[in-house]
């Protein structure tokens, strides 16, 4: 899948602990609102800011973010292509075979990367243009 047609999507909701500055997703969600974009924080339990269910969002998002357990994720995926939601974009470790599976099943479109990796070449990119 085109990882530039995800990365030109403003609307991420990045599921997984997005609330402790030691994990993968609270640094997603990080450098994505440096990049200006839109950022939706899901996480099972909740907490400050943090949507529980993606039903919950205020808008449906453009991108489902995993950066969760493939147990918790497969729920998460059916959620999502519940609400409309085609696109997802699965983080090492979220990206196990039955969760891809799952997502092309519904119809969703998939990326398995790190987008913290994909952001950080594009960033490099535009620098060495400069």
């Amino acid at each position: 899948m085109n990882k530039d047609l995800f990365l030109a999507l403003n609307h991420w909701a990045v599921v997984g602990d997005v609330l402790n500055p030691e994990k993968f997703a609270y640094k997603i969600v990080q450098k994505l609102l440096r990049k200006g974009y839109e950022v939706s924080r899901v996480h099972p339990r909740g907490g400050d800011g943090v949507y529980v269910s993606l039903k919950d969002l205020p808008k449906q998002p453009d991108v489902l973010c995993l950066v969760i357990n493939p147990k918790t994720g497969l729920e998460y995926v059916t959620e999502a292509a519940g609400l409309g939601v085609t696109h997802a974009w699965l983080q090492p470790g979220a990206d196990a075979e039955e969760v891809v599976k799952h997502c092309q099943g519904l119809g969703m479109q998939v990326v398995q990367s790190c987008v913290l990796v994909e952001l950080g070449l594009r960033e490099k990119a535009e620098e060495s243009r400069e």
